[in-house]
């Protein structure tokens, strides 16, 4: 019975000895996740949309004079310029995504509320990140909403033929922006960080043209809805793509 006991003991004590041995040999992560809030720093986030204005070419007569009933409209040889007022979206997430060493990390910050995107520049919230040097990194700006509360609303008039059309489109659906940025090195917790996004408002229209949607004319007001998870999904999703850029700077 004793014998068995030490045999017992002796199987035991090698199977730790191999257990420690290994949790030794195994490689970690470049460097550890491990940083607490006080070892990390904070990226305040904001954007702004920049370039406005922008001007419909002449292939969006026919779509127009449809949808107002100016037959006049589909004559037009000129163009239509959009001045946006009011832009606005219910933004839902901002997410840092990037590379340290052999890791692939993302912080985020959820939230629910309404961004002034004619604001200059309109403040996002801020993300905390632990210091390390961080590659590869992509920011994501999610955007979210239905027909009654909009993911995205734009508010402003079409000029035609010296005559200012009040215009709206509201955008439901998911919307995700994502922009490139470059390496961010993070070595002091003392500094904190901004991360400057920017939306091209004339070169999501570039892609994204007013004959593609249906809408309605009343009371002098041109009005579109566009159910962004519809047919339209992957029309929208290309008119978005690569109009979002960020820059991460401190002072």
């Amino acid at each position: 019975m004793k014998t068995g006991i030490l045999q017992f003991c002796g199987a035991l004590g090698i199977a730790t000895m191999m257990l420690a041995s290994c949790s030794k040999d195994m490689s970690g992560p470049d460097q550890q996740p491990t940083a607490d809030v006080k070892d990390s720093t904070s990226i305040n986030y904001e954007i702004a949309a920049v370039n406005p204005t922008y001007t419909l070419t002449p292939d969006a007569a026919g779509r127009l004079s449809a949808i107002t009933g100016d037959a006049s409209m589909a004559k037009s040889s000129g163009g239509f310029d959009i001045t946006w007022d009011t832009a606005t979206a219910r933004l839902r997430e901002i997410r840092f995504d990037a590379k340290r060493g052999k890791d692939e990390l993302e912080f985020r910050l959820k939230t629910d509320r309404q961004i002034d995107l004619k604001q200059i520049p309109a403040q996002l919230g801020a993300i905390k990140i632990p210091l390390g040097t961080y590659q590869q990194v992509k920011v994501y700006a999610r955007v979210e909403g239905d027909k009654k509360d909009p993911a995205v609303r734009l508010i402003g008039f079409l000029t035609w033929d010296g005559k200012k059309i009040p215009m709206e489109i509201l955008l439901s659906g998911v919307i995700e922006l994502q922009a490139h940025g470059k390496d961010v090195v993070v070595t002091d917790k003392k500094i904190d960080w901004k991360g400057s996004l920017k939306i091209s408002m004339d070169l999501i229209l570039t892609k994204l043209q007013v004959g593609d949607f249906t809408g309605s004319f009343a009371n002098g007001k041109l009005k579109i809805s566009v159910d962004i998870n519809g047919n339209l999904h992957n029309k929208v999703v290309n008119a978005l793509e690569n109009s979002m850029s960020v820059d991460h700077t401190h002072d």
